[in-house]
């Protein structure tokens, strides 16, 4: 997987949204700026395998931070989403190396190495129990790409 730098893929906060709203930022492209919007505040991680981009975002919510992942087509069209995190837990995101042309490994919350591989075609899930603890996402029956990983629990 290729990690682009900050000056092909990068994001711009959307400003004006109401103050209990989730953050959402806008891709910006090689400096252009796309129109199209994900979830999340701060880019920590884009990159490219195929024809796909992966995203990683983070609210920028001190103490409470969630980590967004988002699968993008060629067209920037949003294919699939996770969310990574839970109320009170903290996270600080950071990439690990990876010998799988398809996956990108991180560090983020549970003192665990995270793993996100993209798929070629959609796969199968099933809802609620596809998913390690602490991964959420939208309900459906299928996935563009698989989170692994077994957080422990965060100590108070």
């Amino acid at each position: 997987m290729h990690v682009l730098s900050a000056s092909e893929l990068s994001v711009t906060r959307v400003a004006g949204l109401a103050e209990d709203a989730q953050p959402q930022c806008e891709i910006v492209l090689n400096g252009q700026a796309t129109g199209r919007q994900v979830p999340g505040a701060v880019l920590e991680a884009a990159a490219q395998w195929q024809t796909f981009t992966l995203l990683f975002t983070t609210d920028d919510t001190p103490f409470e931070e969630l980590l967004h992942i988002h699968l993008l087509d060629a067209q920037l069209n949003l294919l699939d989403s996770a969310t990574v995190g839970g109320i009170y837990s903290t996270g600080s995101f950071s990439l690990l190396e990876s010998d799988q042309p398809d996956t990108l490994r991180f560090r983020f919350i549970g003192g665990t190495d995270w793993s996100v591989q993209v798929l070629p075609e959609p796969g199968f899930r099933v809802p609620l129990l596809s998913e390690p603890t602490g991964v959420s996402r939208p309900l459906g029956f299928s996935r563009h790409f698989i989170v692994r990983g077994q957080p422990q629990p965060e100590r108070a």
